[in-house]
């Protein structure tokens, strides 16, 4: 019994002395290090968000007149106070650089951490680092607004679209304005009478936010004015964005900037432009006594191609007539102001019948077309395309949508309000697809879809503008842009916000 007690007497002996003689060689080094690193750690996360928070803070300065290396610095010692946890020799790197492609700032810093424990082998102190860069392209941006009579919330709209304008930074970034009803019509810039060719002068421009000497407007002011009223012509508004953007495009020489067009809709396409005397696809019948038709004249007739097909009214479905030819707003010769006002001041819509306005002579000799209350009776087919060469009857598509969802279209029977409707949706999407395949532009089309009031967005159209990953046409060819639905004010203020932070974004 007490040689087993002395064999177990030995053994704790053996241990406290393997534990004594390990504690200053092993133990306390692991323990040391672990502080030490913690400390670090807590280090190294307070400098990476004071260097994040100095990129992001200047980045959102660039391409302004700021003095952003500065303003980065002074970011970065506001959020790392001097001594933080007693670490000393905080020595920043601030490079500002601008290209041709994009400004960009990157912020690195490096600060010593004193060592507690793990000076017993070797040093006093260890370097942490951290750092961050902020990038700022150049963006083009097309806003396009609809102003059709069901946009009760135009107001909201209008107050918000300045809003979206100001996050952009004028001489910098480029901003232009398209509204649509029953045509549409360039807001901004306001030059006049518009110019059709993509190699003309106009497109979104830098002065955004600078009144003209003499002259009348900025893209704000032009917000401002809209007045509302009409119909849903979408591809026409679509069209002149895309227009809008060759003309900057050809203007800069610049192919880096980011191109966007950014449509507001709270309905879905009841309208389309048409060229309905165009020799090479005549839609008038041969029977028309229409002055300036191509069957019967003897030379190439005056061009009927400043029309507008609308409709009566109601919903997907009509087959009641439609409201007859109106001219595009866009080839009117009054000024730009009086566009955007136009509803406002004079309880119309925003489009004249081309019957009884300034362009009456185009449809001279039409029993149908030139009366006082002018309908399609003239027209034998709503002509293949559009007046800017966009399909009115590609494919089935349009079954599938939410506006016009398993309904049939007769391009032969143009005086059903239905197949003016669907014809337009035709020409809408295959606007998006026209504008999503030129490569040169690479534009990316954001989309926001308002159901509130009354509205009815149709939501499958709207998404194929968009590219987004889950609409029916989604090409990995396509830029993928974004889809926005909002059914009240506050969410269409977080719409646009959400909008203007995809385009504006800053990548760390």
């Amino acid at each position: 019994m007490g040689a087993n007690f002395h064999r177990g007497g030995r053994r704790r002996g053996t241990a406290t002395i393997l534990f004594t003689l390990l504690l200053p060689t092993v133990l306390i080094p692991l323990v040391g290090l672990a502080i030490d690193a913690s400390r670090m750690y807590i280090v190294q996360a307070k400098l990476s968000g004071a260097v994040d928070g100095a990129a992001l803070g200047a980045g959102r300065l660039l391409g302004t007149t700021a003095n952003t290396t500065e303003i980065a610095g002074e970011f970065l010692n506001a959020n790392y106070p001097s001594g933080f946890w007693g670490t000393t020799n905080l020595t920043p790197n601030i490079q500002y650089t601008k290209t041709f492609i994009m400004n960009k700032i990157s912020v690195s810093a490096t600060v010593n951490v004193p060592l507690m424990f793990m000076w017993l082998f070797g040093g006093r102190s260890s370097a942490v680092a951290a750092s961050a860069v902020a990038t700022r392209k150049e963006t083009r941006v097309e806003l396009v607004i609809d102003r059709s009579g069901t946009m009760d919330e135009l107001s909201s709209v209008k107050q918000l679209a300045a809003q979206f304008t100001e996050a952009f930074i004028p001489g910098y970034d480029e901003m232009g304005l398209v509204v649509y009803s029953n045509s549409g019509v360039v807001g901004y810039p306001t030059t006049r009478p518009y110019n059709y060719s993509p190699t003309s002068a106009g497109g979104p421009d830098s002065s955004f936010e600078t009144e003209p000497s003499g002259g009348c407007c900025d893209m704000l002011d032009m917000i401002g004015d809209i007045g509302g009223g009409g119909f849903t012509n979408m591809s026409d508004g679509l069209a002149l964005a895309y227009l809008e953007l060759q003309k900057a495009n050809h203007r800069d020489q610049d192919p880096t900037r980011l191109n966007a067009i950014v449509l507001f809709t709270d309905g879905f396409p009841n309208a389309v432009s048409i060229y309905a005397n165009n020799p090479s696809s005549n839609a008038l019948k041969s029977s028309s006594n229409c002055t300036n038709n191509p069957a019967t004249a003897g030379s190439l007739p005056a061009q009927m191609a400043t029309q507008i097909v609308g409709w009566a009214g109601g919903g997907p479905g009509v087959t009641g007539a439609p409201s007859g030819l109106y001219f595009l707003a866009s080839s009117d010769s009054n000024t730009t102001t009086y566009w955007m006002q136009y509803a406002k001041v004079s309880n119309k819509y925003p489009d004249q019948s081309i019957g009884s306005g300034n362009l009456k002579t185009a449809v001279a000799g039409c029993a149908d077309l030139g009366a006082s209350t002018p309908n399609l009776g003239d027209l034998s087919q709503i002509p293949t395309t559009d007046y800017w060469g966009d399909s009115t009857n590609d494919g089935t598509a349009y079954k599938s949508s939410t506006s016009y969802s398993g309904q049939t279209y007769t391009s032969t029977s143009p005086n059903i309000a239905n197949n003016v409707g669907i014809a337009g949706w035709n020409a809408t999407d295959t606007a998006g697809q026209r504008i999503l395949n030129d490569t040169n532009l690479n534009v990316t089309i954001y989309v926001i879809g308002y159901s509130g009031s009354g509205g009815n967005p149709d939501t499958y159209l709207l998404k194929r503008l968009a590219n987004t990953k889950d609409s029916s046409n989604y090409s990995t060819s396509w830029q993928v842009g974004q889809y926005v639905p909002a059914s009240d004010q506050d969410g269409l203020a977080q719409a646009f916000q959400a909008v203007a932070a995809s385009i504006l974004r800053l990548a760390q």
